[in-house]
């Protein structure tokens, strides 16, 4: 016990100071102690109740320990004490806290707190089922909720099971989608029966403009012509949305990326790719390569030469980015050049198309769990940043980037 260590401890002290040091140690703890004459322990020993604490700690020291019970030191400093021998010249007195004796719990305390528990613990538990019974559908509509999509995915996403209440939600959530998909088939539709149908007269346009004996007439209703064709088939390939449908395959990357390059080389433009030599990626490739197309078909109308890099970045996310030296686009309409069918003149001089060309090149990033960022270069140019999910292991190369004018060599 506590009281027998702080004797033995007394007994070994040398100097005054380290018995100075034990005793006030000793009351810190909240023990009162106080070095009283060997003689505190002779005479009669005062009577107790049953209950006294004291009592308790007596009986639980050692026996051979010589102790006795005073109601107070022969000093006063101390009342109800313990009295335990040191050496044959000097005891301690121990006046035991008063708080002690109230710390124990008795069996009406123990049984008015089972008693209480018996009550509260079935309240808590129905509290937590009931809770549970609601949370439980709201978080399955939620994550249903989130992989909602209305161009796939199961007919009637939300599970009609539950409590009334429950199925009513579902039922009218599941009919909403429905409603949804409707509208976006009908619009779907008729945006391409309309295109479709354009491309009849506008090849009766250009048969009678190619008959034309006006050169400079037949050349501007030409342009004309070609521009109405190149916006009828932007809006089919938007419309089409066969991202999806098409299977995923390891293709290599650096190669896809270089016919795109040749191509618009091909037709005399400034092309210059660099990155990876040979790095195989699970894409969907004629849809990346689309996008690719359409990034540099991009740049070419509005600037002069065009840089495709391809980055391998530590975590094994790919970076496909793709400079020009053009205008560039104002930071606050960034986001808004992403939308279909929205075109910003005033930043960048259009050259026809319904503005489907980044809105296309989104919606294939999307398909491929990327991000797609517009940045301003520097001292001007446009930065378009296509960022993919990790690929596995890499075999790359590098390939030195040659810039010319017409053509892409590698």
């Amino acid at each position: 016990m506590r009281i027998e260590l702080v004797v033995d401890m007394l007994r070994a002290a040398e100097t005054t100071e380290q018995k100075s040091t034990i005793l006030d140690t000793v009351a810190k703890t909240g023990l009162q102690v106080e070095e009283v004459p060997a003689a505190e322990l002779h005479g009669p020993e005062q009577a107790v109740e049953e209950d006294d604490f004291r009592l308790e700690i007596k009986n639980n020291l050692s026996p051979t320990t010589d102790v006795t019970l005073r109601s107070r030191t022969a000093t006063g400093h101390l009342t109800q004490v313990l009295v335990v021998a040191v050496d044959h010249d000097r005891a301690l007195a121990f006046s035991p806290p008063s708080a002690v004796p109230d710390s124990r719990i008795t069996d009406r305390e123990i049984s008015d707190l089972l008693a209480t528990m018996a009550l509260i613990v079935p309240v808590i538990l129905l509290s937590l089922y009931g809770s549970r019974m609601i949370a439980s559908p709201l978080l399955r509509f939620s994550r249903a909720a989130q992989d909602l999509d209305p161009d796939k995915g199961a007919e009637r996403p939300f599970e009609e099971i539950g409590s009334l209440e429950v199925r009513t939600l579902a039922k009218s959530l599941n009919d909403m989608r429905s409603r949804i998909r409707a509208m976006i088939d009908a619009r779907t539709r008729m945006l391409r029966a309309i295109s479709h149908d354009l491309r009849t007269p506008l090849t009766r346009l250009r048969l009678r403009a190619e008959r034309s004996s006006e050169p400079s007439l037949r050349s501007a209703l030409l342009a004309d012509v070609d521009a109405l064709t190149l916006m009828v088939e932007e809006t089919l390939v938007y419309l089409r949305k066969d991202i999806s449908k098409e299977n995923q395959l390891r293709a290599d990357l650096p190669s896809m990326i270089v016919t795109a390059c040749s191509d618009f080389a091909d037709m005399g433009y400034s092309v210059a790719y660099r990155g990876a030599e040979r790095f195989a990626y699970p894409c969907k490739p004629h849809a990346l390569k689309r996008a690719i197309a359409n990034l540099i078909d991009n740049g070419t109308k509005f600037a002069g030469h065009v840089d495709v890099e391809l980055l391998v970045k530590p975590d094994r996310t790919v970076s496909i980015r793709v400079t020009d030296d053009g205008p560039g686009i104002p930071a606050e309409f960034q986001a808004n050049v992403l939308e279909p069918f929205y075109k910003l003149d005033s930043a960048r001089n259009d050259r026809g198309g319904f503005g489907l060309g980044l809105s296309i090149v989104q919606d294939i990033v999307q398909a491929h769990s990327g991000t797609l960022t517009l940045a301003n270069a520097t001292p001007h140019g446009l930065i378009v940043e296509i960022n993919l999910p990790p690929a596995g292991p890499v075999i790359a190369g590098s390939r030195q980037e040659t810039r010319s004018s017409g053509a892409v060599k590698v």
